[in-house]
């Protein structure tokens, strides 16, 4: 999957002159909400014959907008990138959600796609806006799709089973809670934090990550069963007791899995609170 940053987006030049089919949108998860919207793209992709691509931000947009009180991502960026590039899709376009593209209108940032993406499909949420002060919803984007001449779908936001809906604010307060269940049911898979990118200090039978260092959402401080997920791929059941400062992470058999300083954990799975 390719990756195309903003910066070579907005210099003007056509990327894909005949045409892509696209949505738009932050998809912290990705989750089930996003799953129909995806399938749409890929469908009218295959249709048109026609590359299929994402346009999405390095981090979540309210990262910006709520500052300290923000709680933290879902995904990683390079989560993400792996959930689009196995479902099929064929370029990513990443956007630093900044102060000043806030500043962007709406009609400003479609005139900028359609002259470089030359967007030919685009499927977003019932309820997606961007733009300055959300200057552009479903209805101008109807208006946009008649007069620039592309197919525009707006999907409805669908409903866990437990009737709660599926938004990635709904899987943060999930985690903060502790109820990894539901987290997988609005997922569609479980909750990983991804710490292969994160030092992770190894002292006798203990590895310890820095809070700070991560920039997914955490449960609240306490101890919790997990599966550690080693770079090796294999897979240990590990405690994860979280503190106001640091995750420190324990095996309790660790004479058949001991840590060492070559030990790397790739991903944490929260199973349940103790």
């Amino acid at each position: 999957m390719k990756i195309i940053y903003w910066d070579d987006v907005i210099k003007g030049k056509s990327l894909y002159p005949e045409g892509a089919a696209v949505s738009i949108g932050g998809f912290d998860g990705p989750h089930r909400g996003h799953e129909l919207i995806l399938s749409k793209v890929l469908q009218a992709a295959q249709r048109y014959t026609i590359p299929a691509g994402i346009i999405t931000f390095f981090r979540s947009p309210r990262s910006v907008k709520d500052g300290s009180a923000y709680s933290g991502d879902v995904s990683t960026l390079d989560m993400r990138l792996q959930k689009f590039a196995e479902q099929g899709f064929s370029f990513t376009v990443l956007i630093d959600f900044s102060v000043d593209f806030a500043k962007m209108k709406g009609a400003v940032f479609f005139d900028i796609l359609m002259k470089t993406i030359c967007i030919k499909y685009l499927a977003v949420g019932s309820d997606f806006t961007c733009g300055y002060r959300h200057d552009t919803g479903v209805g101008e984007l109807r208006l946009l799709a008649k007069e620039k001449g592309f197919c525009f779908d707006s999907i409805e936001q669908l409903v866990s089973a437990r009737h709660e809906r599926i938004s990635s604010s709904a899987i943060r307060q999930a985690v903060e809670q502790a109820d990894f269940t539901l987290a997988k049911d609005l997922l569609g898979y479980p909750f990983f934090l991804d710490v292969a990118k994160i030092v992770q200090r190894i002292d006798g039978t203990e590895c310890s990550i820095g809070k700070h260092d991560i920039a997914q959402i955490l449960p609240k401080e306490g101890r919790y069963k997990a599966r550690a997920y080693m770079q090796t791929g294999a897979g240990i059941p590990v405690q994860v007791i979280i503190t106001a400062a640091m995750l420190n992470i324990s095996d309790p058999d660790t004479e058949a899995h001991p840590f060492s300083a070559e030990t790397v954990i790739h991903k944490l799975e929260f199973i349940a609170k103790e």
